[in-house]
């Protein structure tokens, strides 16, 4: 049985090896600096356990935590998954973060090691300094600095709650909560993915991805990158949503899905209606917010569906609903029905079952 996210990507990478696992388009790659083009599993594979190697020659494993600010670059993965492999717990960590945020994070999440890109070093080290934590950093083509300190449950074997990762709230009413999710919550979301069919029905081997959402955030990080990973599909991550050049990433990518916040499809819709408009190499869109009154001329106008779905951090696909099967009750910010594994009770303040309307 598969216990980590590192074993489910060696796994596939076993079975699906000259499969595409990533794919940077050229619009991406200039604005990160990197070469455009398609990654392997196979070499992907090569080179998380180059850096796991490397991790562990440095004295990381299991109980150290390792900060990644590596926006949404192919290094995220490759740094994930080795780091995951000794059962270090990864803590992205967004790149528009103020100083005091920063600070914050660094000494709240404990992390041991940073890797981080070299114009950020300064502003991660100053954070720890304030926040009275020793810090090593690192580039992500660097190699590791030695461990400031033992791996706290160094001799521990590593299991599906194993933590993975230190996921961040957004804190809009207060300091954001540091939501510890185990490889379990990673899994689980992948899982939930690949087998809940219908109109968003994951074929194994065949569907490419494309996200712009960002890597810091379950929604990319949990459920785009791990039903990739668990069907052998592959994921395009773009740098971030760009409205003009949005459809050429689409056609160019030969994405079949797409994953969306409801602020874009209302961007998209502001656009002039052109002959290329409809898009039928795209499956499904996954995503949240969409504005009713847009959803139902969006989908007739581009010619798929917007499949509207809910979950947050501290949940993961524990209590993730979607609207992917029909009726889907399209304009009236339906999420569909819950799964099986998922019981929902309604109750009032008092916190007794509320009745009907």
């Amino acid at each position: 049985m598969t216990a980590t996210v590192h074993q489910a990507f060696a796994d596939t990478a076993a079975r699906h090896g000259g499969q595409p696992f990533l794919c940077i388009l050229p619009e991406t790659a200039k604005a990160y600096d990197i070469a455009a083009g398609e990654l392997t599993y196979a070499a992907a594979a090569d080179a998380i356990a180059t850096l796991r190697a490397a991790y562990a020659s440095a004295g990381y494993g299991h109980g150290h935590r390792a900060g990644l600010l590596l926006e949404n670059r192919p290094a995220f993965f490759l740094h994930w998954f080795a780091l995951n492999a000794l059962g270090v717990s990864v803590v992205p960590i967004n790149p528009d973060l103020r100083a005091a945020e920063l600070e914050y994070l660094a000494g709240h999440s404990e992390i041991a090691l940073a890797v981080a890109l070299p114009g950020r070093h300064a502003d991660l080290l100053a954070a720890a300094q304030r926040a009275g934590r020793e810090l090593r950093v690192m580039g992500p083509d660097d190699a590791p600095p030695a461990a400031p300190f033992p791996a706290p449950l160094q001799g521990t074997a590593l299991s599906e709650l194993t933590e993975c990762a230190l996921l961040y709230t957004s804190g809009t009413t207060g300091r954001p909560k540091g939501c510890i999710l185990p490889n379990r919550y990673f899994l689980h979301a992948g899982g939930w993915y690949a087998r809940i069919g219908g109109l968003a029905a994951l074929r194994p081997g065949q569907e490419r991805m494309l996200t712009p959402l960002p890597l810091v955030h379950m929604n990319a990080m949990a459920y785009s990158a791990m039903a990739m990973v668990l069907t052998g599909g592959c994921l395009i991550p773009l740098d971030r949503f760009h409205p003009r050049s949005w459809w050429d990433s689409v056609r160019e990518s030969r994405a079949t899905v797409l994953h969306y916040l409801g602020v874009m499809p209302a961007i998209l819709m502001k656009a002039e209606p052109t002959p290329k408009d409809l898009q039928p190499a795209i499956r499904f869109g996954f995503g949240a917010g969409v504005d009713r009154k847009l959803h139902a001329p969006f989908e007739a106008r581009f010619g798929f569906p917007l499949l509207e779905a809910w979950a947050m951090t501290e949940t993961g696909a524990g209590a993730v609903i979607i609207a992917n099967q029909e009726p889907r009750h399209v304009g009236t910010s339906s999420f569909g029905s819950e799964e099986a594994d998922v019981e929902v009770r309604i109750v009032t303040d008092a916190g007794e079952p509320a009745v009907i309307g």
